[in-house]
Parts: structure tokens; sequence; C-alpha cells
């Protein structure tokens, strides 16, 4: 074991009596016995600004610099309006009917001038004929029916239903091709009925039918 010198000695104790102070006490740093009174704030951090996005649309034109677009309709919403059209019209009922249709919803016949409301149409159809008799009938197959979007129509081809003028890009057009077409011996269908669906929030409205179909 090796010793310190008297020296060495020495001068650890003068350091350490310098650090600790003549009374023996610990340094003297400022405290504070009490909290100030005042609201605590966060520490301060850089945010980046979340950007401010438009109203979402169902469509945007090419020149728009930003948009944000609304989430396609599935298909099933489609056939849902289809299927619940024919459900109000075997069941007779005008006033499921009317809760189908757009306020400007329109009847188009290739073969008459001028297009009637769809809602006045099917009151004197209702009338004339039973569409009762139907309710056990398959009236048209789910799977036969056609989807075309407002691009799919762009130029005539063979097979294709024509582009209402009243169709914008974001409406569905569905071709149904009917199964049944009489109610015992009367016609009160068309061989097909063209629908042109809008959006109306999370559904699909009646804006337009087409059928080759006329009264007697």
């Amino acid at each position: 074991m090796i010793r310190p010198s008297s020296r060495s000695s020495f001068w650890s104790v003068a350091v350490l009596t310098a650090a600790c102070g003549s009374h023996g006490r610990g340094p003297n740093f400022a405290t504070a016995t009490d909290l100030p009174d005042v609201p605590r704030h966060p520490d301060g951090v850089v945010v980046d600004p979340s950007p401010e996005l438009p109203p979402p649309v169902d469509v945007a034109e090419p020149s728009s610099s930003l948009v944000a677009l609304k989430p396609p309709l599935p298909q099933k919403a489609a056939r849902s309006a289809v299927a619940a059209f024919f459900r109000a019209v075997v069941a007779e009922d005008i006033d499921a009917l009317s809760d189908l249709l757009t306020p400007d919803a329109n009847a188009s016949n290739r073969n008459r001038s001028g297009a009637p409301g769809i809602l006045d149409l099917w009151r004197g159809r209702l009338r004339h004929f039973r569409y009762r008799t139907l309710a056990g009938e398959v009236l048209y197959q789910d799977s036969d029916v056609e989807f075309y979007r407002y691009d799919d129509l762009e130029t005539l081809a063979p097979g294709k239903p024509v582009r209402p003028a009243e169709m914008t890009r974001a409406d569905l057009l569905l071709r149904v091709p009917m199964v049944v077409v009489r109610a015992g011996s009367d016609r009160v269908f068309g061989d097909e009925i063209v629908f042109l669906l809008r959006r109306d929030q999370e559904r699909f409205r009646i804006r337009q039918l087409v059928e080759d179909f006329q009264l007697p």
C-alpha cells in the first residue's frame, strides 16, 4: 500500500473545505418555495397548418387545382333504386314511387314528343292496369342489368343506349331488359327500361325513365 504524502493530503482537505463553505453547507442555489400562480403553457413547437380542403363534389373539372371528390356509390346502391322502383309499381304505391324520384324526374318515349313527369305518367298506368297481379313474378334478372357512366356513352355504338341530354358526369345509366311485360292479356311494360340515376347523398334517385311503352 502506498501512503499519500502529507502535501497531497493538505491540498485535498483545502479543496473540500472551499467547496463546502466555511460552515460545512452545500452550494447555494436559487430556489422557490411556491410555484408562480400563472397558467402553464406547453413547450413551443413548429406545426405546419393543415391544408384547407374545398367541399367535396361528385366530379371536378380538369382545370381545377385542388378538389375533394366524394367516393362513388357502389353499384349496389343503383341496383337498390331499381329494385325499389319495381316494388313500388307492383304494390301500386304512388307515395313510395314518389320518394324514389328527383323533383324534376321525367319519362322519355322515343316514339312520342315531350317528356311527361314520371309521377303523373305512373298515376295513369296504375289506374289503368293491375300491377298487383305481378307480385309473385320475377320482372327482370339482376344479372342482365347493364351499367353505363357518362364517358361510356361518348360515342354511339351498337348495343349501347343513347346518352340522355339530361345526363351529367356524376349520373349513372342502367338498362334493364324486362322478363315480364304483360299482366294477363295487357302489356304493362316495354321490352326494356332505361333508368337515369342521380346521386342524392348516400343513395340514388331516378332522374329519368326511358321506355318504349304507350298507354292504349
